[in-house]
Order: C-alpha cells, then sequence, then structure tokens
C-alpha cells in the first residue's frame, strides 16, 4: 500500500510535465529503489531499539540472508539501482 504511494511519488514530476522516457522511467525506479534501501537502514539506525550496534543478522532475523555487514537485498538493490541510474545518465552515442 504505502509502496504504490511511494512509487507515485517518484512518477508524479514525469506525469505533471507530461514527459516519459525509458531514461527517466530508468531514473525514477534506481531513485526509489535507492531510497528504500536508505530509509530501510535509516529505520534500524534511527530506532532506539536497535542502532548501529544491533545493525546485524543476530538482531535482525527477518533480513534472513546477509553478506559482509548488510542484507544482500540492500546488495542486490544497490547493484539494480546504480545500472539503472547509469544507463539513464549516460550520453546517447
Amino acid at each position: 500500500r504505502n509502496g504504490i504511494g511511494l512509487l507515485y511519488g517518484f512518477l508524479f514530476p514525469l506525469l505533471f510535465l507530461a514527459q516519459w522516457s525509458w531514461r527517466l522511467e530508468a531514473r525514477a525506479i534506481g531513485c526509489i529503489m535507492l531510497f528504500w534501501v536508505i530509509e530501510d537502514y535509516l529505520w534500524f539506525v534511527m530506532n532506539p531499539a536497535y542502532g548501529v550496534a544491533h545493525f546485524s543478522p543476530v538482531h535482525i532475523a527477518w533480513h534472513k540472508h546477509w553478506l559482509w555487514f548488510a542484507p544482500t537485498d540492500y546488495w542486490v538493490s544497490l547493484l539494480v539501482a546504480g545500472v539503472l541510474l547509469f544507463f539513464s545518465y549516460r550520453r546517447k552515442p
């Protein structure tokens, strides 16, 4: 439910300005993915029950797969967001 509202929030400028392209769509989706990773991490850091010290698989059971110091969801999302943003800003050949 909240994800749809967030999606509309990031896509609203494209609708409002009546401009759409695959590049702008990729940029919007990449920004959404980046936002979700940052928002999720900050939720743990700013939550008094967790904090940075408890940001680990021992204390966060619902993130089941971890790589280094972060859930694998973060790494996959950052990789896909990076690719989308790279191609959305790349100059046409």
